[in-house]
């Protein structure tokens, strides 16, 4: 192994050898240490590629489900509901809820229950916590970002709204960076393990982290996650307000188009850079208690 290579220990957690003896809680988890090569973004990037597509294959069923599910209701329900379900009308109104509903999930919250042994090993170590997440957000930004850059560009090009088509798909596809780096706040101050319905039922008789937990940290992405996107945005709302005064419905003036967009794309990739080392913040003050609970599912 080159001398200048760093290993940041990773755990199988399929490969564990059966015992009878007590168990520590790293034990309990079932995992036995190999190694993964994390040295940097990209090294740690592919890595979660192969896990997401090995793993956690349900975090795709999820975003992809959700994607489907929001324009389903978009485009088949009648208008009387669609209004009351979108604060937003207009087509390009649809590839942003198209984002938030994709993203609007535990993966994109969960973080580190859903990948608890390797979360547990780096709470110690914040360069590499930081790394690791922004693997994550990268790998799943990319599975929405792009979707709904295409689908707005799809629209502009259908209603000859190449101006604005540009700007909505210019600002999705990098708003889930900053989205997805400040949600994952949730999944480090207070993750969870995901188990199987009947597991949770089984464990009923410990309401509150089989259930009351669960249940509420499953709706949370459901109503953060739009909130924080709105947070982002809101220095671009306030210059796109401004620059559509005195045009008509759905005009405003370029200049001000084009540097609502601009603010937004730095707002998203400068909170990208600088979320993950709140979230390292936070696991540092909480590393014991994180890693007494990562390491032991059975804790729910």
């Amino acid at each position: 192994m080159p001398a200048d290579v760093k290993w940041i220990p990773y755990y199988d957690v399929q490969g564990a050898p059966k015992s009878t003896t007590a168990l520590s809680p790293m034990e309990h988890n079932q995992a036995v240490p190999s190694q993964l090569d994390l040295t940097d973004l990209s090294a740690a990037v592919k890595s979660e590629y192969v896990r997401i597509f090995t793993e956690r294959r349900d975090d795709l069923i999820a975003v992809g489900f959700n994607g489907l599910l929001v324009t389903i209701c978009w485009f088949l329900l009648p208008n009387s509901i669609v209004n009351w379900l979108f604060t937003l009308h207009g087509p390009l109104a649809f590839p942003y809820f198209l984002e938030m509903w994709m993203l609007g999930d535990t993966p994109a919250t969960n973080v580190a229950g859903r990948d608890a042994v390797r979360a547990a090993q780096q709470l110690h170590d914040p360069a590499a916590l930081r790394l690791w997440l922004r693997a994550k957000h990268i790998v799943m930004w990319s599975f929405v970002g792009p979707v709904g850059a295409i689908v707005a560009i799809v629209i502009g090009l259908v209603q000859d709204r190449y101006d604005d088509a540009a700007a909505a798909a210019t600002v999705l596809l990098f708003l889930p960076l900053g989205v997805l780096s400040v949600a994952a706040w949730i999944g480090i101050w207070m993750p969870y393990h995901p188990q199987k319905l009947l597991w949770r039922w089984r464990h009923r008789s410990d309401w509150r982290a089989a259930l009351v937990r669960w249940l509420a940290l499953v709706l949370v992405p459901f109503l953060i996650v739009p909130a924080i996107a709105v947070v982002l945005l809101i220095p671009s709302l306030i210059i796109w307000i401004t620059a559509h005064q005195g045009y008509p419905p759905q005009q405003m003036d370029m200049t001000g188009l084009w540097i609502g967009t601009a603010v937004s794309v730095a707002v998203s990739l400068t909170t990208f850079a600088w979320a993950p080392r709140v979230a390292a913040k936070i696991a540092r003050r909480r590393s014991e208690r994180l890693h007494l609970y990562l390491s032991n599912p059975e804790h729910g």
